[in-house]
């Protein structure tokens, strides 16, 4: 019973289901650290006038407000590669509304490829893998996000 229990609390033997809110939040402090290595400011106070930075914002609350059915549908499905898809999906959704306020397509772009690649690795990826699959999908589309994404001349 005990590790029935302890197996509905892990990916497989070594990772902890709480590895996808990990890995899900990680381009947020990546994203300072590269402006603090790059010798931008980062977070400063007239970032709350940004209507980019505000429809971000905005929409990274709808996406957590989200994440608790995504949730409880893995949880009452018993498969937490539902936990990992639903995650990489709404983690991309994010990137709507900031290509939208940007003015750039890259942004619905990004969020159309990873959701495709993700249901592919989720729907044709052996089970042993797909939660390995999911998650290279959406890293995957990070690349195209980087190099697709109107940059500011300061750093062309």
């Amino acid at each position: 019973m005990e590790r029935a229990r302890n197996r509905r609390l892990s990916l497989g033997d070594r990772l902890p289901s709480f590895a996808p809110f990990i890995a899900a939040a990680i381009p947020f402090p990546l994203s300072l650290l590269i402006d603090k290595v790059r010798g931008q400011l980062g977070i400063q106070a007239d970032s709350r006038r940004n209507s980019v930075t505000q429809l971000f914002m905005r929409f990274v609350t709808v996406v957590a407000l989200l994440i608790s059915f995504v949730i409880i549908a893995a949880q009452a499905a018993g498969n937490l590669d539902l936990l990992i898809l639903g995650l990489a999906i709404l983690a991309g959704m994010v990137w709507v509304p900031h290509g939208w306020g940007a003015d750039d397509p890259a942004g619905f772009t990004h969020f159309v490829m990873r959701a495709i690649l993700c249901y592919a690795a989720y729907l044709f990826v052996p089970h042993e893998l797909r939660a390995a699959a999911i998650a290279g999908a959406a890293a995957l589309t990070y690349v195209y996000a980087v190099a697709a994404m109107r940059k500011p001349s300061s750093v062309r």
